[in-house]
């Protein structure tokens, strides 16, 4: 290895804002132990892969960023955690350079053992793995200590209790477990005095949070996340639309600094296919949630997931879920082609169907997206907002406002972490063009 001061690590990271979060928790550990944090690409003596199991695909990414870190430096410790380790650590430990394989609720024991592999320098052996039994681990305790970013991004639960029949995240996950509010709050107040003004608390089924807690529901924790000094503003992550019920859009529709932008893990209009994905509702349902919720809360935007070509599919459950999406307008849709996902029922189900029909739905549905983003995008002009400002490539500031839409401005410096009002005055195909107003 390089004889330097500090040994460096690398933590490379797939899949979503969670795993993204335990990233930021591990990352933050291995400082602590005097680690220097790198990138990737560069040649470090630890490379830790935190590993995601949501699709085929993201098995097929991991492992092959697992091998790019055993080959970019043969004589680096390499250390593997995440979904994907959960599911398959003995794959994992086959694969030539590993050192260490952990699961989904043991992750900060990575950065441990890379101090232990460092300090003690050996490597050649056979790998440790350690990915105890999911439904017998408690949550693991990973703190983001300070902010890292403009936005901050709260874990606030692990595991799910639904049983979907496309996801085997369950499996790698476990059930719901909740964060006790307090040590959640606690962490927004740190975050509040880094400097950071909106917080996005997110989880593997962020809607169940509460549910092992014994009555301190989602809604709650929203409205005491945004009662904190210094936060201005507060979001959620993906929500199944069952909670989107009368009592939770009631209790947050009168705190302003709960932002009025919310993302449904939708997957379909049909109820047919619902049913046979085994969600717990139905497209009625969704269309009163978000009305209700719309009516309740000025301003109020849509995001969605939904997954086209589900085994069964056919064009009237397709047109099912396109009037779906037309009814309730969505700003965007991230769309998904149903991909067999091995040992969840999906993907033993009759009726698979062809690449090329899932291809030429999604391009429909990636057609009514665009007309549907343009047309809130275009309703917008002329409006004010307040815009968040996370980036700035030299010319242009570039941020988010209340109802998530994308906004640039003009900017001699850079403005990342301000929180302006603007007028927005056009809009350029991608993002709102913004002007300045005085505040």
């Amino acid at each position: 290895m390089e004889n330097r001061m500090r040994p460096r690590a690398a933590v490379q990271t797939l899949g979503c804002r969670v795993n993204q979060y335990e990233s930021d928790a591990i990352e933050a550990e291995l400082e602590a132990m005097g680690f220097e944090i790198a990138d990737p690409e560069q040649v470090c003596d630890v490379y830790i892969v935190n590993t995601c199991a949501v699709t085929g695909e993201s098995e097929r990414k991991s492992r092959q960023m697992i091998r790019r870190a055993a080959a970019k430096n043969p004589s680096a410790f390499v250390l593997v955690t995440g979904c994907f380790s959960q599911l398959k650590a003995e794959e994992i430990s086959q694969i030539p350079g590993v050192d260490y394989v952990c699961g989904s609720r043991n992750k900060g024991s990575a950065a441990v053992m890379a101090a232990r592999l460092v300090r003690e320098g050996r490597k050649g052996g056979s790998p440790v793995c350690c990915v105890p039994d999911i439904a017998k681990m408690p949550l693991e305790r990973l703190v983001v200590p300070a902010a890292r970013r403009t936005r901050a991004y709260i874990k606030i639960e692990d595991g799910c209790d639904n049983h979907c029949a496309y996801c085997i995240i369950r499996k790698a996950r476990g059930a719901v477990v909740s964060r006790p509010p307090e040590e959640v709050l606690a962490e927004v107040r740190k975050m509040a005095a880094d400097g950071v003004s909106e917080v996005i608390l997110t989880g593997i089924e962020t809607a169940s949070y509460g549910r092992d807690l014994g009555g301190y529901p989602l809604w709650r924790l929203l409205r005491d996340a945004a009662a904190v000094d210094g936060i201005e503003r507060v979001r959620t992550g993906s929500l199944e639309p069952t909670v989107l019920t009368r009592e939770f859009c009631d209790r947050i529709a009168g705190e302003a600094r709960i932002m009025p932008s919310f993302h449904l893990s939708l997957q379909s209009g049909s109820d047919r296919i619902l049913a046979a994905m085994k969600r717990r509702y139905n497209s009625g349902q969704v269309l009163d949630h978000a009305a209700y919720l719309k009516s309740v809360k000025s301003g109020t935007t849509f995001t969605c997931d939904i997954i086209v070509g589900f085994p069964g599919e056919t064009e009237e459950d397709f047109l099912a879920t396109m009037a779906l999406a037309e009814k309730i307008g969505f700003l965007h849709m991230h769309i998904f082609p149903f991909s067999p996902r091995a040992g969840t029922p999906a993907a033993e189900m009759e009726g698979q169907l062809a690449e090329s029909v899932k291809k030429e739905r999604l391009h429909r549905l990636e057609a009514l997206e665009e007309r549907l983003s343009r047309k809130i995008y275009q309703g917008a002009v002329g409006g004010r907002r307040r815009v968040l400002f996370e980036t700035w490539d030299g010319e242009y500031a570039a941020g988010h406002s209340e109802d998530m839409l994308e906004v640039r401005m003009k900017s001699a410096a850079p403005l990342a972490g301000k929180l302006l009002p603007v007028e927005l005055a056009a809009f350029d195909g991608t993002a709102a063009l913004a002007v300045p107003l005085s505040s």
